[in-house]
């Protein structure tokens, strides 16, 4: 008897710590890599603005994916008028379009994201429209 109630709460506690260790990876997710996104994959990262001191954390659901060749970098350096004399501005290779869980489109340099995480049902989540529980 004493062994059955030792080996049923050693098997209560190994469930827990799995438990414990899948609910950790579902939350936060695994190591990703935004330059590798695909549409419709849900990223959890923070955002690095020159602009501004500290960066952000985002979740987003990927709406669309550009890979910028050098000739198309330098005509959007020429044309554009977003942050054109702000020296601490430098387009990089991988923008990414992305929507937050309240609706709001935004465009992404990969190379800017640090802390890149892919949440394991944020597809899962941002269907059923609980995305925001992040």
């Amino acid at each position: 008897m004493n062994d059955l109630i030792v080996f049923g709460s050693i098997a209560v506690a190994v469930m827990g710590c799995l438990l414990a260790f899948a609910m950790y990876h579902v939350y936060r997710g695994v190591n990703a890599n935004l330059s590798c996104a695909n549409v419709g994959d849900v990223f959890n990262f923070d955002y690095l603005q020159p602009n501004k001191g500290e960066p952000e954390r985002f979740l987003v659901k990927i709406v669309d994916v550009h890979t910028l060749s050098d000739e198309q970098i330098r005509k959007l350096n020429a044309t554009s008028n977003y942050r054109r004399y702000d020296d601490n501005f430098k387009r990089t290779r991988h923008l990414i379009t992305g929507e937050s869980p309240d609706g709001t489109v935004r465009n992404f340099y990969a190379e800017r994201v640090t802390n890149c995480r892919r949440p394991l049902l944020g597809t899962t989540l941002f269907k059923a429209g609980v995305a925001h529980l992040f």
